[in-house]
């Protein structure tokens, strides 16, 4: 089965957006950002004995990847479709 990511990222690019640098760059420095605090707020859940709560910390960490791709692939796109996009399930993107 498919990451979000992956799915996000195929479809992106299917469409014809261009992979640049400083899209990449972006995204990873957004993704930083909201990992980190991410981290801060609930790391022990990373390193929990029960499977279900480490794996909601991990699902958790792949929608804050996909979120960042979203911001940092339409940078020229107008807020409320951004929004749009962040807010996008699975099925959708």
């Amino acid at each position: 089965m498919p990451t979000v990511l992956a799915v996000w990222h195929s479809n992106r690019y299917e469409d014809g957006m261009p992979e640049d640098d400083s899209t990449i760059e972006n995204r990873v420095y957004l993704f930083k950002d909201l990992a980190a605090a991410f981290l801060r707020s609930s790391a022990g859940t990373l390193a929990s004995a029960d499977d279900e709560e480490r794996g909601r910390a991990i699902e958790a960490l792949a929608e804050l990847a996909r979120i960042s791709c979203v911001v940092a692939d339409t940078e020229d796109d107008s807020p409320d479709r951004v929004y749009e996009l962040v807010l996008a399930s699975d099925a959708d993107a």
